[in-house]
């Protein structure tokens, strides 16, 4: 246990800004953002498409849809770093689902992945690719290949459910490429918590690490909701930040004083 944790009488740190599925804030707009993409999966669908800010808890949704499908029946795969070019990124999408090879054959490529998703299928297992930070994907082309993935079928049904990720400049690149825009049949963005929500976040972090106690003072929400604009990211840095001077102060609570000069040391 750390002095952090000891001094808070904490079990872990509860503002840690790893995705992490177990503490997953189940808010109205993220249950509904879960249940689209649980319907897009298990309904068979090309295609969904999550935006948010950075932040915002899109990978985590998207790690809590994975856990909550069972293994015998859905493979899912995740490409982290999608900014590649067509030919990587087919290669990536391979790699993640067993296949590796170094071909710089589109067919070859395109041959081994519709074999391998055929055959996932035949055995009953159904795959889904989660595409994260598709923002960053910067090529045109390399959106074209993830749009001719859908064209993979067998018995009219697709082959592959992709689930793409991404920051708000994701729906500006979709928008240009009508073709994709009309394969992807279910959307959803994520807005920032409101104020009552940011509440309920702070609270629902602290005890998932053992407080017994709220620890931050009602007052100290309001510039602490200011400055984060109910982003989680922003929140946890701000939060985790608190608690440190805090320790340092020898508070007894997190107040007003303390958030805004928390908030001067972020920058």
């Amino acid at each position: 246990m750390t002095i952090y944790q000891k001094y808070w009488s904490l079990k872990e740190p509860p503002f840690e800004n790893v995705p992490d599925q177990k503490v997953f804030f189940r808010s109205s707009q993220h249950e509904e953002a879960l249940s689209r993409l649980m319907y897009a999966v298990e309904n068979r669908k090309g295609a969904a498409m999550l935006t948010g800010e950075v932040g915002s808890g899109k990978t985590t949704i998207s790690r809590v849809m994975s856990d909550a499908l069972p293994e015998d029946k859905y493979l899912v795969r995740t490409v982290t770093n999608p900014a590649l070019t067509p030919l990587d990124l087919l290669r990536s999408i391979l790699y993640e689902i067993g296949v590796e090879t170094d071909s710089d054959s589109k067919f070859f490529l395109l041959t081994k992945l519709h074999d391998r998703l055929q055959e996932n299928q035949q055995q009953g297992i159904r795959t889904i690719i989660v595409v994260d930070e598709a923002h960053l994907i910067q090529q045109r082309e390399s959106l074209e290949e993830l749009r001719m993935l859908l064209n993979m079928q067998f018995e009219h049904q697709f082959l592959v459910t992709l689930i793409i990720l991404g920051q708000p400049p994701l729906l500006l690149r979709i928008e240009t490429l009508l073709p994709l825009k009309e394969r992807i049949s279910v959307k959803y963005h994520l807005k920032p918590l409101d104020l009552k929500d940011t509440v309920r976040y702070i609270l629902f972090r602290l005890r998932n690490a053992g407080a017994k106690r709220g620890i931050f003072t009602r007052e100290a929400i309001f510039p602490l909701y200011e400055y984060s604009r109910g982003i989680p990211l922003r929140i946890n840095n701000l939060c985790d930040r608190c608690m440190l001077i805090g320790m340092m102060k020898s508070a007894g609570a997190i107040d007003t004083a303390i958030v805004n000069e928390a908030i001067a040391d972020l920058g």
